[in-house]
C-alpha cells in the first residue's frame, strides 16, 4: 500500500524539480538582449501598422532580428554569454535600432497612407 504512494511522490516532486528549474532565466545577459529584441519586434509592428514601414521594409528588419537571434543562439552553445558576445550582439542591436528609426523616417510609407 505505501509503495505504490511513495513512488507517485517521488515521481511528482521529481518533475516538479525539473519543472521549477527552467523557469527563469539563468544568465542575465541573455535577458537583456531578450528583452531589447522584443522591444525591437514591438517598434516594427508599429511602425508598419501606422504605415512608417514599406512591407519590404519590414521584411529586411525582420530579416535584421533573425540574424541577431541567431547570434544569441550561437553564443548560447556552451550555456553562457560571454562579455565579448554580448558587446558583439549588442552592436548588432544598435545597428537595428538605428536602422528601424531610419526606415520609418525616410519619407517612405505603405500604400495606404499615399492619399
Amino acid at each position: 500500500m505505501k509503495a505504490p504512494f511513495l513512488i507517485a511522490a517521488a515521481l511528482l516532486a521529481a518533475t516538479t524539480t525539473v519543472a521549477s528549474a527552467y523557469d527563469y532565466p539563468t544568465d542575465y545577459r541573455k535577458a537583456q538582449i531578450d528583452a531589447r529584441r522584443a522591444e525591437e519586434a514591438a517598434r516594427i509592428r508599429e511602425n508598419r501598422h501606422y504605415g512608417n514601414l514599406t512591407l519590404l521594409e519590414k521584411w529586411r528588419l525582420q530579416a535584421e532580428q533573425r540574424r541577431i537571434a541567431e547570434m544569441e543562439r550561437n553564443a548560447l552553445r556552451d550555456g553562457h554569454i560571454s562579455r565579448q558576445e554580448q558587446y558583439d550582439i549588442n552592436r548588432a542591436l544598435n545597428r537595428a535600432s538605428r536602422d528601424i528609426y531610419r526606415e520609418s523616417h525616410d519619407g517612405q510609407v505603405a500604400w495606404w497612407r499615399r492619399w
